[in-house]
């Protein structure tokens, strides 16, 4: 299928972001090749866009090539989210912190639609919208937090939170679970009540990394995992 061309972007843009989309909504599966002749046949455009849009997507690492120039799709490992967790402890709990304390009357109303949003997915088990309404859910509160290099810091970080967040949400009872979590973590921020913002966030997070070690305890930390 040909993308819809915009001509307010280039093609290299407009590729990158078809592949990257696709990448973390798992329609290219962990591991899976892409091979420029398919996606110049699917989109529409020539092999050169596409080989820029790859090397771009190498550097965020969410694809490898090898020196023979296959390009496969990044296969989170084990360790790859200890890491993560690691960095989502410490940068997502104090995000939650200031945008209790600095959050703004529009805003409050935005977060709460989100919620809402949120409670109607979970209800209908529509997953592939919930995996996207968690990722924003989690920006937001980031934005919201009004701390410019705390932004950047995790906008660096989204792709691979992205697989994260994804493979948590195929856990059994973590979708529901992880649900009334963030119900607690944004009625804490709406009411400005940032001690308990920062601490539900840390206690969301260390329960999806309990999930992970229940699932996963028994993998090499180097096995790369499928998630998808």
């Amino acid at each position: 299928m040909s993308l819809k061309m915009d001509q307010s972007k280039t093609l290299q843009s407009q590729v990158y972001e078809y592949l990257h989309n696709k990448i973390v909504n798992g329609e290219i599966l962990p591991g899976e090749r892409i091979v420029e002749e398919s996606i110049a046949k699917e989109t529409g455009i020539s092999r050169s866009p596409i080989r820029e849009a790859i090397r771009r997507l190498d550097s965020d690492g969410l694809v490898s090539v090898s020196p023979r120039g296959g390009v496969r799709v990044y296969r989170p490992t084990f360790s790859d989210f200890k890491y993560l967790y690691e960095c989502r402890l410490s940068l997502e709990s104090t995000a939650a912190y200031y945008a209790a304390i600095r959050i703004l009357p529009v805003q409050k109303e935005q977060l709460s639609n989100l919620m809402v949003e949120m409670e109607q997915a979970v209800r209908k088990q529509e997953v592939d919208q919930l995996r996207s309404l968690s990722t924003n859910f989690h920006l937001l509160i980031v934005k919201l937090s009004g701390n410019p290099y705390l932004d950047k810091m995790m906008k660096q970080l989204i792709s691979h939170l992205t697989f994260y967040r994804n493979a948590v949400l195929n856990i059994p009872k973590r979708l529901e679970e992880g649900s009334d979590e963030h119900q607690a973590i944004g009625d804490a921020i709406i009411a400005q009540d940032a001690k308990a913002a920062e601490q539900l966030m840390k206690t969301h997070i260390e329960r999806d990394y309990q999930f992970y070690l229940s699932k996963y305890a028994n993998k090499n930390p180097e096995t790369s995992l499928e998630l998808l």
